[in-house]
């Protein structure tokens, strides 16, 4: 009750029931009771005492369980530091790392697909020289029996042939020469280095069998 008479208290109930329990036995406290509660003047001088106290601490160096627990504050907060950038600079590394494996794997996968390329193009290379040989291998022979065919056409003999008969065997010349012709035109492989070119149309004089 007191208590709530105080102005400082502002009508609020005591907040220590539970200290008041134990120490109202005291004689101390006893003697309260004969006192008059404190004016408001006094809480007021009460208050700017507590402040006078505290401006008056100030810039006062700091007690020793206070100034260790700044220390240990100011310490772990130095090692937080420390772990973020550790943490950072471990991060920029696996990241600079990360990229130089993935420049290595484009440089690689480059290197095999011009390996690649690179043997497509000698697989070509080495078909297209398989097939001019062919061609030449069927050339030759075309040639080989071209030349046969107006060698045997040549040896016949004109004695007892009559105009018909001779003026077959001119046309069938004529055919052969110019089948000669087209051939050395349609191949240039045999132009000058076959063994029928070295004069007029590579074919065999009709002398020996000469009516």
């Amino acid at each position: 009750m007191r208590y709530k008479e105080m102005a400082a208290s502002k009508g609020k109930p005591f907040p220590f029931k539970h200290a008041w329990a134990i120490l109202q036995t005291f004689d101390k406290w006893k003697l309260r009771d004969q006192e008059t509660a404190p004016k408001k003047s006094a809480m007021l001088r009460m208050d700017d005492s507590e402040d006078e106290e505290k401006e008056r601490n100030l810039g006062k160096p700091e007690g020793t369980k206070k100034g260790k627990q700044r220390v240990k504050m100011e310490g772990e907060a130095s090692s937080l530091r420390e772990k973020m950038e550790q943490m950072m600079k471990a991060r920029e590394e696996l990241t600079r790392k990360t990229l130089e494996t993935n420049i290595l794997i484009t440089e690689k996968k480059k290197e095999v697909k011009l390996a690649q390329v690179e043997a497509k193009r000698e697989e070509a290379k080495r078909k297209a020289d398989l097939e001019e040989r062919m061609i030449k291998v069927k050339e030759a022979k075309v040639w080989k029996e071209l030349m046969v065919e107006e060698k045997e056409h040549m040896m016949m003999s004109k004695k007892d042939m009559d105009e018909e008969q001779l003026q077959w065997w001119k046309d069938y010349k004529e055919d052969i020469a110019e089948r000669k012709r087209i051939f050395r035109g349609a191949s240039s492989t045999f132009r000058g280095d076959t063994p029928m070119s070295g004069g007029g149309d590579g074919g065999v004089d009709d002398s020996n069998g000469g009516a």
